[in-house]
Parts: C-alpha cells; structure tokens; sequence
C-alpha cells in the first residue's frame, strides 16, 4: 500500500540569566510573593516528530513527543489528517488552539529565543480538537477550530465543565508567500506584507475549585493584568472564588518583510464576563484587558546574521507591565534549521507566567538568554 514515514528531531537548548530589580510583588489578593533570581541551562524543548501518509496520501499524520528539562514533563502532541484540497484539510488531535498570530506560528520561527510577553499572557494553549485549515482562495489562509477548551494541556477526560471552545485565524498574503515566521530570511525582492486576525471563544471552569491546593497549571493560563491567576480565590473580593467565566479573544496583526528587513506587529484584546462564583458579591461584573507587540529585524548579512528589537505590553483593571529588548540571530546554515540567538529583555512587573518563555508572574529585572536551535531529519 503506499506509505510514507519522516523522522524530525528539533531541540531548543538555552541558557537564562534573570537578575531581578525587586524582592518581591503583591498579587491582588494581597499576597506578599518572592521575585527570585534565576541562572539555569535547560533542553527548554526536544520534539522527536513521526509524519507521513498511508493508504491513502491523502491521509496524512504528525506524531510529536515533546519534553522539556524546564518543565520536567513529556507530553504526546500529534493529528490525523484528510487532505480533500488545498482549501480544506481536516484534522483531529491534540494541537495548538488559534487565538494569536505568534502563538499560532511554530516556536521554530520566532524573532527572539522564544514568545513575546504579550503573547505568553493573551495565547489560548494545546488542547484536543477538530479543525480545517486550507488556502480557500490564493494567498487567503484560514484555521478553524472546536477544542474542549482554550487550556487543556494537561486535563483528562475528568475535567471540570464540558463546554467547547473555538479558536481562528485568517489571514492574507496579497503579494506572495510571506514566508513562516517574523524574519526575512528569505530576502524578499520585493515588499512581502501580510494582514490577519484571529479570535477565540470559550467558557473556562476552574478545575481546582475549593481545593486546598490551588497549584493546578490549568487554572493559571487566565491571568488578570497584574500576574494573579483569575482563578485563585480572593482576587476579585476577599471570600470569593469564581466557579467559570466566559472568555472572547480578539487580535489583528501585520507583518512586513523586503530584502532582509522585517516588521511585525500585534494587537490583543480579551474580555472576561459571565462570572459565576461562590461568596460575596463582587462589584465587577466583566473585566477588559488589552496590549500588544512590536518587532523588528534586518539581516547584516543576507541569510546569515540578523540583528533584532522587541516590546510587548499589558494592561487592564489591575494594572499592567511591559518589556523591551533585542538581540542578534545566527543561522548557521543559511536556512532555519539551525540557529544560535543572543536577547535581552529589560522586563518590568510581567503579568504572564510560563517556565518555556522565561517569563514569572511579578517579575521586574533583566532577563539574559542564549540559546541553540538545531533540526536534524
């Protein structure tokens, strides 16, 4: 019968320096929390990939076991795949949820050592689903997705709630393929732009509700603007505990890439409504937050060595942080596959946490990473 099977090995190994600016930082149910320095080399990812076809090359699949030294964890991410054209190709299995451009492209391609804080704190994040992607018309992109909910990386089939989530993208490449990622590494002989949005809807559940220990990752990917997990208890009013909220996502972005040089930018904004909780009343009735990035880069030397700078921000209700930094890219063979990366990012009261992006909720300080992309297949 036809077949086809296509190893891939992709490991991002880093080395990260955070030297903090202060002791501590007060989350907004007026808890006193450490800021703690930081130096550490971590295999941060190491994905071995399986993909090919059978039977029918139309029927396609992507069998990836990811782990992480950072994250102590190794978790199956992977799909089956039907590919009935170019404009609709149907998949099922356990991937990323849209909801942002930088989320939704690989962490391969990203402009720095990893996602941007904004990013990190707006994304939806990995979990089982059914959606089509496909090129419907030429140059127009799509992804639409129904999942089980915007987080559920580590969830079983136990989770608290049953209600869906949707996440999508579209997104437009009037002159031609722009090319995977933020940089030019193409050398794109003419201007290459590229415009889109992406949105994701959803009813969360706290899956650690009334328990005494409330350290579930689950619970922590909905963050009010100044860092606090929205689930903890006591964040909204003292005594009250949210049971669910609804969640609407919204981003728009553009991007720009001519003869090495790169421009790519970001919008997000979420609003949180429909609380249902335990405890007293609370005098909010939705919260509302929004931020966005901004980055660049150009090639000194085409295909080779690139310079970059980067910034994010947040803010909302609760308050709110920024970063701003930049660094260079070597690609050791002029393609992607191989690349070392040199950032510093001066990070001021971050609201978003996540141990792979390098990013503590509360932290202000400087953060220096370098690290070491390698593809071997």
């Amino acid at each position: 019968m036809p077949y086809e099977l296509r190893a891939d090995i992709f490991s991002q190994a880093r080395y990260s320096l955070f030297a903090r600016d202060a002791d501590y930082w007060i989350n907004s149910a007026g808890a006193l929390l450490p800021v703690s320095n930081y130096n550490s080399i971590e295999l941060t990812r190491n994905f071995i990939q399986l993909s090919g076809y059978a039977i029918d090359p139309r029927l396609q699949f992507t069998a990836n076991l990811f782990s992480s030294t950072a994250l102590n964890s190794t978790v199956f991410l992977g799909w089956m795949n039907f590919r009935f054209s170019k404009a609709f190709d149907l998949r099922a299995g356990n991937w990323i949820v849209p909801g942002t451009r930088e989320w939704n492209e690989s962490f391969r391609y990203t402009l720095g050592a990893d996602r941007l804080m904004a990013t990190t704190f707006f994304r939806p994040n990995i979990s089982p689903g059914i959606w089509a992607q496909g090129e419907p018309l030429e140059n127009v992109h799509y992804i639409a997705m129904v999942a089980n909910s915007l987080n559920r990386f580590n969830q079983g089939v136990e989770r608290v709630g049953s209600s869906k989530a949707f996440g999508g993208t579209v997104w437009w490449e009037p002159m031609g393929p722009f090319g995977p990622g933020p940089s030019d590494i193409e050398n794109h002989e003419r201007p290459s732009p590229r415009i889109g949005t992406n949105v994701a809807f959803s009813r969360e559940s706290n899956q650690g509700f009334g328990a005494t220990e409330t350290g579930n990752p689950e619970d922590t990917i909905l963050r009010l603007s100044d860092g606090t997990p929205l689930f903890r208890p006591n964040v909204l009013a003292p005594g009250v505990e949210l049971r669910t909220t609804d969640v609407s996502l919204w981003a728009i972005d553009a991007a720009l890439k001519y003869r090495g040089f790169s421009l790519s930018s970001e919008y997000f904004l979420r609003w949180l409504y429909g609380f249902s909780y335990v405890g007293r009343d609370i005098p909010i009735g939705s919260l509302f937050d929004h931020g966005g990035l901004l980055q660049g880069g150009y090639f000194l030397m085409p295909s080779k060595l690139e310079t970059f700078a980067r910034s994010s921000f947040v803010t909302g209700q609760f308050g709110g942080g920024y970063e701003v930094g930049g660094g260079v890219n070597w690609y050791f063979r002029n393609s992607r596959d191989w690349r070392a990366t040199f950032e510093v990012l001066n990070i001021n009261h971050s609201p978003a946490q996540n141990l792979l992006t390098g990013y503590r909720a509360g932290e202000s300080g400087m953060l220096y990473q370098l690290q070491l992309f390698t593809d071997f297949f």
